[in-house]
């Protein structure tokens, strides 16, 4: 819902369906299962079925032989066309990162790991071929806890690799402000599981390359067409120019597919050195062996209380976070831990930040970039320590907040963590939330029976859509300059191709609406492509909630400049001054509103009669908007509340209410924004009541297909309700990350609204999810 139900003027802030919408409920989808190259091969990849160990035989002879297959390619034959890649990144110099090749060679580090890549005719041809493959190996203990991992003195994981301090610790975050801490330390520990990311569609390439002209094009599931073509080109040995990356329709990314997986870049090794097309798709059960995870940190958090100034003065955050085997490239997997020791307490006015995270390596697959990015992490260390005083003083949990938050009174505030405040409408957040909750909701409690209610809050202040200097002077070579060239038919129809891509998320639509708006014309008269490194102008794609905020304000000055010069055109023809005319409604008209010209006969006169024009005007309808920022992020506030019903007799758990107050600035279409909001909420409260990744000692995973890795259903979700802050008038056209902000702040909500229901039992978690067996436990095992 939001707080504004009058109608827009333009066609920014309806709420009309995503473009791709009617195409992809026909069932014409461009995903990469529906591709079609008659003369493309199957690609599967064999992947190691143990944790550690030394590879003494690989024998792929028998495979060779087997009927359909191309080729068997190992590590010794991609490695001859691609060279090894390794995260490293400038900021963090003292980082021990290891060399990472698509096919493992003389030892495996994970269950899933890539050791060789079976081709043949036929998918079922490759997969009984795969089977044939025979790999010898010396099993060695794996490594697998992070806690166990950071008190290594040795590195078993990679024992060659030089470096400083604990020969397994990858990297060190820490932030310390110079106040002196103070107050009463009111800590808690607290465990965050692994969590696999699982989007409806699963990764894989489709690579092809052209030995004639030396041109190599991988149509993939990914977020960054220009991103891969740059790695592509760079690792491979060909010029930039001669790769082609399509990223057509992608079935949800959630940042798992920002990055290069191994097994998609042997696929593309097995392309180059066939000559041929090479299909490969990632089945269901090896996505859970080899996607990039996410979270899995150990947390020890304190918040220092002043219990004469009756406030938080500051906290102390540890984290000691599971890497995997390898750091993922080309972003690394430090963002994680960096964003939750940068955030740890942001959202408040305090003294004192004390925070350091360590990384380590483990015998289990990539941590990788997942929707908020360490978001999570400091948002439920926080939080929980925040509602856990509010409980301990007996005041209510929201306005307890509301005396913490930052006074912005007398300018832009720093936090501890180094984060510039510029923005903060955190108090309407907590008002519209508190609003909508009802004055009963912290009253109604059941002191005795089976069910217990319990009720979460938690403030989250988000920072997306950053500029250049977090990749660029840490030399990874990650654009986020945005372009979009806008060029519009005889016909007036506007054609916009952008950098920017599309998952699912709604970015095409919000592009159409912006340019639409811009130049007064219907939605249907705007038509955008997107995720094609050759057909678009060079960016970042989609990473950190910038697509709106960057793709949208690149598409924003192009459709003023196109504007400019049809008004200029319209001028001459209508002998008016151009400043005194306007596009609306797809006409040109006087400042009355009197319609003078349509833009579509405007349009044909520019293309087919430039003879009416003076010689030295441009008549041309072809332009380039850009946006380059400025600010180290944007930021967003939200306030999020959770009502849960703990079964004491079953340790079940029922969400029976997520709220959230979300100031998003400029909303370009209500029910993009909603969807957004709701399908990442949904999402966190899957990692804070379900979801986790299990191994068992020997690393072998236990969550290896959807029957017993648990993710939120129709049945375990209730309505998120969403409240708009509405923008302020005077920031213009000033649209905000918004797809982050429900995966980052619902956790919280949701884990300390059951926390709040253990707590009158003298009950508490110290495991996130909170499963029915972790519940009862708590309860009964206390």
């Amino acid at each position: 819902m939001t707080t504004d139900d009058t109608a827009p003027e333009g066609a920014i802030g309806l709420s009309v369906p995503n473009v791709r919408s009617g195409r992809l409920v026909q069932g014409g989808g461009h995903f990469l299962a529906n591709l079609r190259r008659a003369d493309a091969l199957a690609a599967v990849v064999v992947r190691s079925p143990i944790a550690h160990g030394i590879i003494t035989g690989l024998d792929v002879k028998a495979a060779r032989a087997c009927p359909g297959v191309e080729a068997v390619f190992t590590a010794q034959d991609v490695d001859a066309v691609c060279a090894p890649w390794q995260a490293n990144h400038a900021f963090f110099a003292d980082a021990r990162v290891p060399a990472e090749r698509p096919l493992a060679r003389e030892r495996v580090r994970y269950v899933g790991e890539p050791v060789a890549i079976v081709v043949a005719d036929t998918l079922f041809a490759a997969m009984e071929a795969a089977e044939a493959v025979i790999l010898e190996f010396d099993e060695l203990d794996p490594l697998l806890d992070p806690l166990e991992a950071a008190a290594n003195e040795a590195d078993p994981i990679h024992p060659d690799l030089p470096g400083k301090g604990a020969a397994n610790v990858h990297a060190v975050f820490a932030r310390r402000s110079a106040t002196p801490a103070s107050g009463e330390a009111k800590g808690l520990s607290l465990r965050l599981s692994r969590v696999a990311v699982q989007p409806l569609e699963t990764r894989g390439v489709l690579a092809d390359f052209d030995v004639a002209d030396g041109t190599l094009t991988v149509h993939q599931s990914h977020q960054h067409p220009h991103q891969m073509q740059d790695i592509y080109a760079r690792l491979l040995g060909l010029p930039e120019h001669k790769v082609r990356v399509v990223c057509g329709d992608v079935g949800g990314a959630f940042g798992m597919k920002q990055q290069l997986h191994p097994d998609e870049m042997a696929a593309v090794c097995a392309a180059r050195l066939l000559g041929r097309p090479v299909r490969f798709l990632v089945g269901r059960n090896d996505s859970l062996l080899s996607d990039a995870q996410a979270r899995d940190h150990h947390l020890t958090a304190e918040a220092l209380w002043d219990d004469a100034k009756g406030r938080v003065t500051g906290f102390r955050l540890r984290d000691v976070c599971g890497l995997g085997a390898f750091p993922h490239y080309p972003r690394t997997s430090f963002g994680e831990s960096g964003q939750a020791v940068r955030l740890m307490g942001a959202p408040y006015a305090i003294d004192h930040l004390d925070a350091e995270a360590k990384l380590v390596f483990q015998n289990r697959p990539h941590l990788g970039h997942y929707r908020g990015v360490g978001h999570p992490v400091a948002c439920i260390a926080t939080e929980a320590l925040m509602d856990r005083i509010a409980r301990e003083t007996g005041e209510n949990p929201i306005t307890f907040r509301r005396r913490h938050l930052h006074d912005l009174a007398a300018g832009p505030v720093t936090t501890p963590g180094g984060i510039l405040v510029d923005r903060y409408r955190m108090a309407e957040c907590l008002d519209a939330l508190e609003a909508a909750l009802g004055a009963e909701a912290f009253a109604a409690r059941s002191d005795g029976g089976r069910m217990r209610t319990g009720v979460g809050i938690a403030c989250l202040l988000e920072i997306c859509a950053g500029n250049s200097r977090y990749y660029g002077d840490g030399g990874v070579r990650i654009s986020v300059n945005e372009s979009a060239t806008l060029r519009m038919e005889p016909s007036g129809v506007v054609r916009v191709a952008t950098a920017n891509t599309d998952q699912g998320q709604g970015a095409d639509q919000a592009l159409v609406q912006i340019v639409a708006d811009e130049l007064g014309l219907d939605v249907g008269s705007v038509r955008v492509v997107s995720g094609d490194s050759e057909a678009c102008p060079y960016g970042g794609g989609a990473f950190a909630s910038r697509g709106t905020a960057h793709g949208g304000a690149a598409a924003h000055d192009g459709a003023k400049r196109l504007k400019a010069r049809l008004l200029a055109s319209a001028g001459l023809l209508l002998q008016r001054d151009p400043a005194s005319l306007d596009i609306r409604d797809g006409h040109v008209v006087a400042p009355d509103g009197t319609a003078l010209m349509d833009v579509p006969a405007l349009a044909a006169t520019c293309h087919f009669k430039p003879h009416l024009f003076p010689h030295d005007h441009d008549t041309g309808l072809a332009v380039v908007g850009r946006f380059t920022p400025q600010k180290d992020f944007q930021i967003c506030c939200a306030a999020f509340a959770a009502v849960v019903t703990v079964d004491t007799d079953t340790g079940a758990v029922t969400t029976d209410r997520i709220v959230v107050a979300h100031d998003g600035g400029l909303i370009i279409n209500p029910a993009l924004v909603d969807a957004q909001i709701q399908g990442g909420s949904i999402q966190g409260l899957g990692q804070a009541l379900l979801e986790a990744v299990r191994v068992d000692d020997a690393g072998q995973p236990q969550t290896g297909s959807w029957m017993d890795y648990a993710m939120p259903r129709a049945e375990d979700a209730p309505s998120v309700e969403i409240i708009h802050i509405p923008s302020l008038p005077n920031e213009g056209f000033a649209p905000r990350g918004v797809g982050e902000s429900g995966n980052s702040g619902a956790p919280a909500a949701v884990f300390n609204a059951v926390l709040d229901a253990l707590a009158p039992l003298g009950a508490t978690l110290d495991t996130m999810p909170a499963t029915p067996l972790r519940v009862w436990e708590a309860i009964h095992l206390k």
